[in-house]
């Protein structure tokens, strides 16, 4: 073997040695070894040393020996030793350690090559306790065998920087270094190294002083530390630290738990072997054994040993570091772990004990569910309570253990199947391990919600996944498995009446008990809004069978989660109560279901909630439903009214059909009369408080009055109103519409004038609505009007009609014979009143709006009329008109001519206002399919231009009287009229009837199209006053005064052209112009066609002021008339 150049140095140095020097005479003759030859002299091995034959011995110096702070300096401190320790057992192997049974005659000479050497030293399990009794026989020889399976301990000798160092690593590193000389002696070799040789210790100690096995010594279990220093020739191939990291975080976590012990001693025996002695790497070589070498680990696994030019592989894995000694096997430290796929178990009760859920683990345990937490086959995702948890949450609050209801809460914890937080949606429900008996024993689900920033509550989230296995979310408080519906619902006060109606009848258990169901459950407001009678007879002790079926009717037969109801194609759907209930889905995502029974159009809105119950799940409705079971007749709604008393004038009077909800008996006069053809009744029911004053004795017994009565509260329902649907299904609980002061019939009113009945809205608006006779005047208001206290609303015939309270008896009205025929302007002819009435208001209020017109715009139309009708040249202007006639005639002048539109006025207006009334009647009976209750702006200008068809035959020849009265006088020319009667006198005598109605087609040119703007832009402007909600009869003064004054400007905007025509018409001499287009030319030839618009400025100056008098004169009256009739 090549020699170092060092080692070469000191054997020159060395002289030769006469063969009878022994290494113990070299080592007497040398001081540097003194304290080794006492050492030696202790541990009896002077003999053994002598008896030796081409040895070699690694002599530690006394420097070497006292710089060692270890056993050795005690022996030499201590000279009662050997009486403590007769054997010195523990020192004598130390020193075998460094003693080599053959002569070294060469050392390496590069750094790339390593000397392994078999020492004396066979490690073997010390004797305790230590004895003072002599050693069996000398001299002291090893003895073969140990802990190393017969083999001894090994020791490396390599080359560093051209020195020799003796005990290094496997790399060549570390060990003692050669720094004296060798001696050759007659029985071996001599070298002097500069440290003690520590043997290797048990394999236990070697993980502590190998810092790239750290991980695996950190996790050793009392079971793996006796495993490793009890087992002899132990061979362990064993993960650097690297190897572990790539374990999953919290498959670590559960390794460094106290209850990994099993798995760590598996990973062991898996990396671990004890068959065939210790595996050296030298044994890796080929050329020792065959090229797929292979090996038996305690576990039964075999690993696969390759050994390749550059690496080693073991398996899977790449030999990192091999052959670390101990003092009972070898560490061989390699790149990864060495486990088959599928042969190490985690289970989730492993990770759950590791992460802080024992007392979870332990409840599953008690109630026997442990095939959820050891089942490695079965995917899961765990909400898992920590102990800290459980200690805030446990106790009490839990169920007892072992019962069935911890069972279910804890199986609630498992959900099938791997839910990550990114497949997590809000309103998901994700089927979990409890199945519920409730649910057919079908799976019970869970609700997930998510907050506003999904990211970061995704990322806030504490989950353990483990290999796409299992997967567990770490929870704040236990999840607690849904309970019966109406113990699901009580909690919530907006849910509290239908579930206190539950609890009055004999169903509740039902309810709670029927499995597979869905629980609709309405508002608390919804029984205000089903009517106040409906609710209270539905609440009543009697009425628990009608009640009953409703509550039935509310619960479906099947469990329909949200997902369903909204996007589900199904529409119909069974119930409980025997019936169904059809679903309509809308464009905007609102849900309706519409009764089976009811009246028509009953609807409620569907609240999907998703609230789990034990048998199902609860959603909230707006309204209640009615099923076709339950029928709400007239005479049920009036025993709720607490009206017992007109329910039996009804009966006295032959009606009680119309209380069971049927049609007259044949051949009554009720069928004669054709009331069977009526859809449905509504009863207006005085309460029986309001009969107090009543002799009812005489009132059964006076039948026609009776019956008069009956007829007065008696209102036929049209088929099929629409005035009685709202556009909103929830509010479709009033058996008439109330809204709008509408006008109804009643029985009564086929015989009187003063049958029908208008309903109002109260000044008051908590006193809701108040009904009265309509007409009835002259007495003292108590007898013919009542508030309105409830309703409620009948599901037979249609469901059209009901029963509605109120607080006073409507006494038939029968006026006195001076109102009755000495107000003939008042009310019509029998049949007609209501029509007639309405002419009446509208030719009234029309005069008196003209009154108003003329008061405040007759000298504005006095300037308009003389600038129009003057020679070129007499005025410069409107401001000139008005000096001069208040120089002439003073202020009075200004009002010249006023007498006859002030007397013509009245019809004028009356009749203007009247045709107009008349002319939108016309449009509507034109139109009977129209869809609008309302007219349209064009339709609106129709009317108003047909208005003006009659008003001309009296505004013609007012206008002709007025405008030569006002024409008179003007230019110094004479006043030849002295008033209206001789104006009219002399223009018959002239020229007769003829003359008077001169320039009635160019009043018409005017007013035609000037009637039909004026009334479009008031309606038009009003209605752009009127805020939202609200009526234009409830605009204010100034409102009205601003709309009447843009109608006037909108009409003479349009109307100065055919004035000014009409105007030098009616004012010329007999014979000047052939008729309206000979005016035309001839006044723009002479004049040019801007005196078309002369007056123009006056006129315009008129309209605002003039008009919106007008209009406040029309409505101002037209509100008293109402009052009045």
């Amino acid at each position: 073997m090549p020699v170092s150049t060092e080692m070469q140095d000191m054997l020159s140095e060395t002289p030769l040695t006469v063969s009878s020097l022994t290494l113990i005479d070299a080592l007497s003759s040398d001081p540097d070894y003194s304290s080794l030859i006492l050492l030696l002299q202790r541990a009896r091995l002077v003999p053994t040393l002598n008896s030796l034959n081409g040895a070699t011995l690694f002599a530690p110096t006394n420097d070497a020996i006292k710089r060692h702070n270890s056993l050795w300096n005690s022996v030499l401190d201590d000279s009662d030793y050997m009486l403590t320790d007769n054997i010195n057992e523990k020192l004598r192997q130390q020193l075998f350690y460094h003693l080599l049974n053959y002569s070294i005659t060469a050392f390496p000479e590069d750094d790339s090559f390593l000397q392994v050497h078999e020492t004396l030293h066979y490690p073997h399990l010390p004797i305790q306790p230590p004895t003072h009794e002599p050693p069996p026989y000398p001299p002291w020889m090893p003895v073969p065998g140990g802990t190393l399976g017969g083999e001894p301990q090994r020791l490396r000798v390599a080359s560093r920087k051209e020195k020799v160092w003796v005990g290094t690593d496997a790399s060549g590193k570390g060990g003692a270094q050669i720094i004296k000389g060798q001696v050759n002696a007659s029985n071996g070799v001599l070298l002097g190294i500069d440290d003690v040789l520590e043997p290797p210790s048990d394999l236990v100690t070697v993980l502590s002083q190998t810092n790239s096995v750290s991980y695996f010594h950190g996790i050793l279990t009392p079971e793996i530390r006796n495993l490793l220093n009890s087992t002899e020739a132990l061979t362990v191939f064993l993960p650097v630290n690297e190897a572990w990291e790539a374990l999953d975080k919290y498959e670590r976590i559960y390794l460094e738990s106290p209850y990994a012990t099993d798995d760590l001693n598996r990973i062991l025996n898996m990396h671990a072997v004890v068959e065939g002695g210790v595996k050296w790497s030298d044994s890796f070589d080929p050329a020792i054994n065959c090229k797929n070498y292979q090996v038996t680990t305690i576990d039964g696994t075999n690993l696969e040993i390759v050994k390749a030019p550059g690496k080693t592989m073991i398996s899977t894995a790449e030999l990192v570091e091999p052959d670390i000694y101990a003092s009972n096997g070898v560490l061989h430290l390699v790149s990864s772990l060495l486990i088959p796929p599928g042969s190490l178990r985690l289970t989730p009760e492993k990770y759950l004990l590791s992460l802080n859920c024992t007392s979870f683990v332990d409840l599953i345990h008690d109630s026997d569910l442990t095939f959820l937490i050891n089942d490695t086959d079965t995917k899961y995702t765990i909400l898992a309570p920590s102990d800290d948890v459980l200690s805030v949450h446990g106790g009490s609050d839990l169920p007892e253990r072992g019962s069935e209801e911890l069972k279910k809460m804890l199986q609630y914890h498992f959900i099938p199947g791997i839910w990550k937080p990114k497949k997590l949606k809000s309103r998901m429900l994700l089927e979990t391990a409890l199945h519920e008996k409730g649910l057919n024993n079908g799976s019970q689900v869970l609700s997930v919600e998510v907050g506003d920033d999904i990211t970061d509550v995704r990322r806030s989230l504490f989950i353990v996944q483990v290999n796409n296995t299992f997967l567990i979310y770490f929870i704040s408080k236990p999840v607690t498995p849904p309970s019966d519906a109406l113990e699901t619902a009580l909690p919530i006060l907006d849910l509290s009446g239908f579930i206190a109606a539950i609890l009055s009848t004999s169903i509740g258990e039902r309810l709670r008990n029927t499995p597979g169901t869905s629980l609709l459950i309405p508002h608390n407001s919804a029984f205000k809004r089903l009517g106040l009678l409906v609710s209270d007879h539905l609440l009543a002790s009697s009425s628990k069978p009608d009640l009953e079926k409703v509550l039935l009717h509310h619960t479906l037969d099947t469990v329909q989660y949200a997902a369903a109801l909204e996007n589900g194609t199904q529409h119909t759907f069974a119930t409980v109560e025997g019936s169904d209930l059809s679903l309509d889905r809308k464009d905007n995502g609102s849900i309706y279901l519409s009764a089976s029974g009811g009246w028509a159009g009953m609807k409620t809105r569907l609240y999907t909630r998703d609230m789990l119950t034990e048998t199902g799940v609860v959603h909230e409705l707006s309204d209640v439903l009615i099923p076709r079971s339950v029928e709400l007749t007239i005479g049920k709604l009036v025993k709720a009214a607490k009206g017992s008393t007109m329910a039996s004038l009804i009966i006295k009077s032959g009606m009680d059909w119309i209380l069971n909800g049927t049609a007259p008996p044949e051949g009554s006069p009720w069928a004669e009369e054709g009331l069977g053809d009526v859809a449905g009744w509504t009863l207006l029911c005085p309460t029986d408080t309001a009969f107090k004053d009543y002799n009812l004795t005489e009132l059964f017994d006076d039948r026609e009055n009776l019956r008069l009565i009956v007829s007065q509260h008696l209102i036929p329902n049209p088929p099929k109103e629409k005035s009685l649907e709202d556009p909103a299904p929830m509010y479709n609980n009033r058996p008439l519409n109330l809204d709008n002061s509408p006008t109804y019939s009643t029985i009564y009113s086929q015989s009187s004038l003063y049958g029908d009945v208008v309903f109002k809205a109260s000044d008051d608006a908590k006193a809701g609505y108040i009904v009265g006779i309509k007409g009835a005047r002259g007495t003292d208001a108590t007898a013919d009007w009542a508030r309105v206290m409830s309703w409620g609303r009948t599901t037979t015939g249609g469901g059209i009609g009901g029963v509605i309270q109120i607080d006073q008896v409507l006494v038939p009205y029968q006026p006195t014979w001076w109102i009755e025929y000495g107000a003939p302007l008042v009310v019509g002819s029998k049949g007609q009143s209501s029509a007639t009435a309405e002419n009446i208001k509208a030719f009234t209020a029309g005069g008196f709006g003209g009154v108003c017109a003329v008061l405040v715009g007759h000298p504005f139309d006095l300037t308009k009329t003389r600038l129009q009708t003057a020679a070129p040249g007499t005025y410069t202007g409107a401001i000139d008109v008005v000096k001069r006639t208040l120089a002439k005639d003073g202020l009075s002048g200004m009002y010249r001519g006023m007498v006859p539109p002030l007397l013509g006025v009245t019809p004028i207006f009356a009749v203007s206002f009247w045709a107009y009334d008349a002319s939108k009647r016309l449009i509507f009976a034109l139109t009977p399919n129209r869809t609008s209750e309302k007219l349209s702006t064009t339709e609106l200008a129709a009317a108003g231009f047909l208005s003006a068809v009659p008003t001309t035959a009296v505004t013609a020849p007012v206008e002709r009287a007025k405008v030569l009265l006002q024409v008179q006088g003007q230019g110094g020319a004479e006043q030849k009229y002295k008033g209206v009667l001789d104006v009219m006198g002399h223009l018959y005598r002239e020229g007769g009837v003829r003359s008077i109605f001169r320039g009635a087609g160019a009043t018409l040119a005017r007013d035609g199209p000037g009637s039909a703007a004026y009334f479009a832009a008031y309606e038009v402007t009003k209605k752009a006053l009127t805020p939202a909600g609200s009526s234009s009869s409830d605009l204010n003064l100034s409102a009205i005064i601003f709309a009447g004054g843009m109608a006037g400007v909108a009409m003479w905007a349009i109307a100065i052209p055919p004035d000014v025509l009409k105007s030098r018409i009616q004012s010329a001499p007999t014979g000047t112009y052939s008729g309206f287009m000979d005016c035309a030319r001839k006044t723009i030839a002479t004049d040019g066609v801007g005196a078309l618009w002369k007056g123009f400025g006056p006129a315009m100056a008129r309209a605002f002021p003039a008009n919106a008098a007008t209009f406040l004169g029309v409505e101002a009256s037209r509100k008293l008339l109402d009052s009045l009739l």
